[in-house]
């Protein structure tokens, strides 16, 4: 599903055009007093890479930090990667600078998700609730 929402996207402009894409990729614990990873933004950043050009960066604290900038329009994101413990690690890919004009669908709260999340603790259902697969998939790919 995540291949065909991102070749949707390149279809009419690129992944960075998209609110809702940024705030699946963007769902990060850290900085809140919860552990826990999502599913729904590991598989999207993975599968994302290809997209981007990537280079080593000095952003944060993260073990792995690099910047990832957008092969189409250049926008830049700050990509990080903790090993909070034997059960939660977890990525992040945090936009940095739009040079884009956003044409998709504005990003909802609660945040939508169909995978899940796993860790020590959680944010409430006003951040993020889980849905079905046909939900979730209309949801990403809604223009």
């Amino acid at each position: 599903m995540f291949k065909s929402v991102l070749e949707m996207y390149y279809s009419t402009a690129c992944q960075c055009a998209y609110p809702r894409f940024q705030q699946i990729i963007g769902i990060d614990m850290s900085g809140t007093r919860h552990s826990f990873k999502c599913f729904d933004t590991e598989l999207l950043i993975d599968a994302s890479k290809i997209y981007f050009d990537i280079e080593k960066s000095k952003f944060s604290d993260e073990n792995i930090n690099k910047k990832w900038i957008c092969k189409i329009c250049g926008s830049t994101y700050e990509y990080g990667w903790s090993d909070f413990s034997i059960h939660v690690e977890r990525q992040k890919l945090k936009l940095t600078e739009l040079k884009v004009v956003e044409i998709g669908k504005p990003a909802l709260k609660p945040i939508p998700i169909c995978l899940g999340l796993r860790g020590h603790s959680y944010p409430s259902q006003t951040e993020i609730i889980g849905v079905d697969f046909e939900e979730f998939e209309k949801y990403m790919m809604d223009k």
